[in-house]
């Protein structure tokens, strides 16, 4: 065949692709070495409206646009292989020419897919930590006995939510998952709330588009993540069938994401102060179970006796709902998990987080640093109802 027939290379645009994508990284890694600049031009600056925006104009659509994009890209791929395999088969090009090509489109929806990503989301991670926008000193390990106090607290403070939210110690099943509809009210006003009482930049209080959940949830679930923000779509998504008692903290979790706080230990650490400042009982029992959790698992190597004394002392329902919790995400263990979290913890890396799927424990040390500083009534969550009296309980 004539050179002049051939499929074209079409370098140029293959190359203007690749070149996106480089300049993505490159826009990246500018801002890393300024977390300051990066704070000035992204957290509060006009690049970190992008994915407001975004959110408002898909949000109005009452279903999850994530996976019709997945789709488009992953069959846009296949159709090329497909298209691939019978150009080889019809010899319509040499074989090393045909990997050239379709190697440079790979390669262009790539780099497309790469500067996306940074311009709408990716650039959050240049953004100092949270503990740097609370104006907390360096992150440094708590000490056994300030981790016990902490979460002996939390565990009283969490039996007496389940009882505000249940009325009885044991409701006799885990906690009902309750309707998105009636929980993003009182999440929008938390996080009004939050603003202000933590200092955080009114962004976080501005109209978002609202959560929604996987419609694909069942194919979804086997890579055990309970949720993600999906920056192309500006959605924050959360799994249908999550447990009652885990859905108010992760809806908070993945606002935070959307929002702008790319690393996971922070949005927890938002996700927890939101939630515990919510009018909505089931939010701030949800927070406060999630942290409490955190603090038991934490103190369990340093001091297996006296997180197993404070494990007894639950209520007989919350221990139901952590069963529960537990039992959501066995069901669902696997290879394609495992692969999901290695992936995740090899991105957390390369973007400046060591700790990888480790860091997910962060908030931890910054509960524990703010209730240092400002009390520990100022980190748990208000009760509306009185703790009830050591012989009811």
């Amino acid at each position: 065949m004539k050179s002049s027939e051939l499929p074209p290379l079409r370098l140029r645009r293959r190359l203007v692709g690749i070149g996106l994508g480089i300049a993505g990284w490159l826009l990246y890694r500018g801002l890393a070495r300024s977390p300051e600049g990066a704070e000035r031009w992204v957290g509060g600056g006009p690049i970190g409206e992008f994915p407001r925006f975004l959110s408002l104009a898909t949000g109005w659509i009452p279903f999850s646009l994530a996976e019709f994009v997945v789709a488009l890209v992953v069959g846009r791929q296949v159709v090329g292989l497909v298209g691939g395999v019978r150009e080889y088969r019809g010899r319509v090009d040499a074989p090393g020419r045909l990997a050239l090509r379709g190697g440079l489109r790979f390669a262009q929806d790539l780099g497309i897919l790469l500067f996306l990503f940074y311009l709408l989301w990716g650039i959050h991670y240049a953004r100092p930590g949270v503990e740097d926008r609370l104006d907390l000193p360096q992150r440094g390990p708590v000490p056994t006995e300030e981790l016990r106090e902490l979460a002996e607290v939390l565990v009283e403070r969490t039996n007496a939510l389940y009882l505000e939210v249940h009325g009885t110690p044991d409701l006799g099943g885990p906690t009902p998952r309750p309707a998105l509809d009636s929980l993003l009210p009182e999440l929008e006003a938390a996080w009004e709330k939050a603003r202000e009482g933590w200092g955080l930049r009114n962004r976080v209080a501005r109209p978002h588009g609202a959560p929604k959940v996987f419609l694909l949830t069942p194919l979804v679930r086997p890579f055990q993540i309970a949720g993600m923000y999906f920056p192309y779509t500006g959605e924050a998504l959360v799994m249908a069938d999550l447990p009652g008692a885990q859905l108010p903290k992760d809806l908070a979790h993945e606002m935070a994401h959307q929002r702008g706080t790319a690393r996971e230990s922070d949005a927890n650490v938002l996700a927890y102060l939101v939630t515990i400042g919510a009018e909505d009982p089931r939010i701030r029992y949800s927070g406060t179970l999630f942290l409490q959790r955190q603090f038991l698992a934490t103190l369990i190597p340093l001091d297996p006796e006296g997180a197993a004394t404070l494990i007894e002392s639950r209520y007989p329902g919350v221990q139901r709902d952590v069963d529960a919790i537990r039992e959501y995400w066995l069901r669902s263990r696997g290879p394609v998990g495992e692969a999901s979290t290695r992936m995740n913890d090899a991105m957390l890396r390369s973007h400046g987080i060591p700790e990888g799927v480790a860091s997910y424990g962060g908030s931890v040390w910054v509960v524990a640093a703010l209730a240092r500083r400002e009390g520990i009534e100022a980190v748990t969550a208000p009760l509306r109802l009185p703790p009830p009296a050591p012989n009811e309980r």
